[in-house]
């Protein structure tokens, strides 16, 4: 039976701009730290926890402690919530993106799952904003672990402990080359999502890549093809 398992910013939502201001500001708040010019790409753990730690230790040469831990997450979630409430149109949805959800969960008897390196709360508030509710499926985020490998293992192991599955038959949908790196660590398929347009993940070497979730059928021909 097939598992499809999906990121969140840049795969189910168009919300990776605003993801990103937020944080960035929250940053601020908290730490009294820029990091309007990071790269995300240059750190270890592209995941809430991990960013966090990584510039922490860095410029602090030591880990947060859970009190700031708690508050990154309180000040970065509010921001994010204001500004869902100011312009809900930062909030989009990948477009096709809910209809191909709910098909796989409501249509198809595959299993499905969400593993995003988000936190808990900000993931919830971008997944609501789209019409998706995470209950009763695999789901795992930057609250559990702080690597994407982490992350996507638990949310196969949620998985398997209702339907026991294959790696063969495990298909993750992710934008980041971080998602495309995780999938090739894990042994495990990967469908890219570039709604940028900008071939990264090609170049990267992804053999199956979509700009967004129209074409729902030939995306199930490849799912199904993939073994």
């Amino acid at each position: 039976m097939k598992s499809i398992i999906f990121d969140i910013d840049g795969t189910l939502t168009d919300t990776k701009r605003v993801e990103d201001k937020c944080f960035m500001e929250a940053f601020e708040t908290v730490f009294g730290i820029d990091i309007r010019q990071q790269d995300w790409a240059d750190l270890k753990n592209v995941t809430d926890w991990g960013i966090t730690e990584e510039i922490i230790l860095r410029e602090w040469n030591r880990e947060p402690t859970l009190e700031e831990y708690e508050r990154m997450i309180e000040v970065f979630v509010g921001i994010l919530q204001r500004e869902r409430n100011h312009d809900l149109s930062q909030f989009k949805e990948v477009k096709g993106a809910k209809d191909f959800f709910d098909n796989i969960r409501y249509e198809t008897d595959w299993n499905i799952g969400i593993a995003t390196g988000s936190w808990e709360k900000s993931a919830l508030i971008k997944l609501d904003a789209i019409g998706i509710n995470p209950k009763n499926i695999a789901f795992s985020n930057s609250d559990h672990y702080k690597s994407r490998e982490e992350i996507t293992k638990h949310t196969i192991k949620q998985i398997q402990e209702k339907n026991p599955v294959s790696d063969s038959e495990i298909i993750y949908l992710g934008d980041g080359a971080w998602d495309y790196r995780t999938c090739m660590n894990l042994g495990i398929h990967f469908i890219g999502i570039d709604i940028l347009k900008d071939e990264k993940l090609s170049k990267m070497g992804a053999k199956t890549v979509f700009s967004d979730y129209t074409n729902r059928e030939a995306i199930i021909e490849v799912m199904k093809g993939m073994s």
